[in-house]
């Protein structure tokens, strides 16, 4: 007996320092940035590598802040997740109104993210009427509200993705596509390889400001606050948006200006 409490004391200290050392990176590692896994925002390249202007951006601002450059991925139910219970702290995301009841809204980054239905070229939505007739790709998952998400008298095409949805346009198969206009066109240019302007204007629905926001249950000061900051540092000079324009140049035949 005598023995096993002489090696219960022994590995004591051994615990002791395993748990401090484990609670003193779990601390080094915050803040914890995590982005919406989805093109364009945040994704894995042909090459194996993570790639997306809010990945990139959110790096940029723990950098700037002076944090390790860190961000990491996750399918859009485990960000909520994780940010909603503290398993993350941040985020880049659109402050629509669920975020908006969801996580503190810190600071806008200086972008507008526009929803709604982007026509095939030489097709002109002037109105939501315009609409009447028109094969819609809606991709799997994907909503923009009402009036459409409730409209059954439209002629709603379920596509798997963005990519698809452009390859479907591209070849006459639908008339537009609904969802968010920079995601449709990075798809088309970047993602599907398509080499001419093949989109008319959009009929803009919803506009949201990209913003970086956090769990709510985090103070305003520490960490939060030098994000905050650092995000402020970043649009005043122009970084933000010299990787948001740099990201959308698409090698096209005839430039279509992001919407």
């Amino acid at each position: 007996m005598k023995m096993y409490r002489g090696r219960i004391r022994l590995f004591l200290p051994v615990i002791l320092v395993f748990t401090l050392a484990v609670k003193a990176y779990a601390e080094d590692v915050r803040p914890v940035f995590v982005i919406m896994q989805q093109d364009p925002y945040a994704y894995i390249d042909n090459k194996g590598d993570t790639a997306g202007y809010l990945f990139t951006i959110a790096n940029m601002i723990l950098k700037e802040a002076g944090y390790p450059e860190n961000a990491r991925i996750a399918p859009i139910k485990r960000m909520i997740s994780d940010v909603a219970s503290g398993a993350a702290d941040c985020t880049i995301a659109a402050s629509s109104p669920f975020a908006r009841k969801t996580f503190t809204q810190v600071e806008p980054i200086g972008h507008m993210l526009s929803v709604g239905i982007m026509p095939r070229k030489g097709i002109v939505l002037s109105s939501y009427e315009d609409l009447k007739g028109l094969r819609i790709g809606v991709p799997s998952g994907m909503s923009i509200g009402d009036p459409f998400d409730s409209d059954a008298t439209l002629n709603k095409v379920v596509t798997p993705d963005y990519e698809k949805s452009s390859l479907m346009l591209a070849y006459g198969r639908i008339d537009a596509i609904m969802g968010a206009t920079e995601s449709i066109r990075f798809s088309a240019y970047k993602k599907a390889g398509i080499l001419r302007p093949i989109f008319g204007e959009p009929l803009v629905t919803q506009k949201y400001p990209k913003m970086l926001m956090c769990n709510k249950d985090l103070p305003g000061d520490g960490y939060v606050l030098r994000l905050k900051e650092a995000t402020q540092r970043l649009k005043a000079g122009g970084e933000i948006q010299d990787v948001i324009r740099d990201f959308f140049s698409f090698k096209i035949s005839e430039r279509t200006q992001l919407q």
